[in-house]
């Protein structure tokens, strides 16, 4: 078997676990930039059994109550997660003046990831006044995130990308850890594939789908500043607080964002990389999987 590719000497010291898809893949998952990852969560919503039976096992639906300082509460509920469209659907609720926005959010299970090539291909919500996230999280200063704001005039070719914090001391906007990218021609409201590469020492952003016209269309962006170093979980939200500043809204009618699959390929802080070459070895060192 060749030597993996490894990222750094960091890199090697964290793991390559054994909880793989199948054992075709044992020896791992090669990405289009040439990185090995370990272990990977392949959740396909266009499946036979449903979009909610592609959750079982490797994703929670939250549940929790946000309460804000300032604007309204925001309630995750797990009815606002659904099939939608013969895939996931994930809903930020009309608001009904309660004082709280019910809104969707699901999460890994696992929060050992740490380094990895994600990608969800999906379809933005186009009602006002809401956030669709998809994201790293382990804390405010440990997150990296792709952001959609559907009250954006471009909200259908325009996508935040932010190594949290994304803000200076002062307040202002931080342009080397926040990026406002519009992607000309693109159309986020068809089905396109977004994806964050996270690395030791720099975080990739970027987008493969079409254009309005039905072109083939891609754009990639790189962040250095504030790359994370923390094993995270992995987030999906639809959500909106009223924020004139950010999800503006809250939304007039019920705001949706379909999710085809979110594909996760990583590594994790749960086993070595001698106990992924064992396991690499006893499937026959087979060739690592492309993704």
């Amino acid at each position: 078997m060749p030597p993996l590719v490894l990222l750094n000497a960091l890199v090697a010291l964290f793991a390559f676990g054994t909880r793989v898809q199948a054992q075709s893949c044992a020896c791992g998952y090669q990405d289009s930039n040439g990185n090995v990852w370990g272990q990977a969560i392949v959740s396909t919503f266009t499946q036979d059994a449903g979009a909610p039976a592609a959750l079982d096992g490797d994703w929670i639906i939250a549940t929790d109550l946000e309460d804000q300082t300032t604007g309204i509460n925001i309630q995750y509920t797990a009815a606002n997660v659904f099939e939608y469209q013969d895939a996931l659907g994930l809903q930020a609720s009309a608001y009904d003046n309660s004082g709280l926005v019910e809104c969707a959010e699901i999460f890994t299970q696992r929060s050992d990831i740490l380094y990895g090539s994600f990608r969800m291909q999906t379809q933005v919500p186009s009602v006002p006044g809401v956030v669709f996230g998809f994201f790293t999280y382990i804390s405010d200063t440990q997150e990296q995130d792709i952001e959609f704001l559907s009250s954006d005039p471009e909200y259908y070719q325009q996508v935040h990308y932010t190594n949290q914090p994304g803000t200076l001391p002062d307040g202002d906007t931080d342009p080397d850890a926040a990026k406002d990218v519009e992607v000309p021609g693109a159309d986020f409201t068809t089905f396109g594939v977004h994806r964050i590469d996270w690395l030791p020492t720099e975080t990739i952003y970027s987008y493969a789908g079409d254009t309005d016209a039905g072109a083939p269309i891609s754009s990639k962006t790189t962040i250095t500043k504030n790359v994370p170093t923390t094993p995270s979980e992995f987030i999906i939200n639809v959500w909106s607080n009223g924020d004139p500043e950010w999800s503006k809204g809250p939304p007039t009618a019920n705001a949706i964002a379909t999710v085809h699959y979110a594909n996760l390929y990583f590594n994790s802080t749960t086993f070595s990389a001698a106990s992924f070459n064992s396991a690499c070895s006893a499937a026959g060192n087979v060739a690592s999987c492309s993704v």
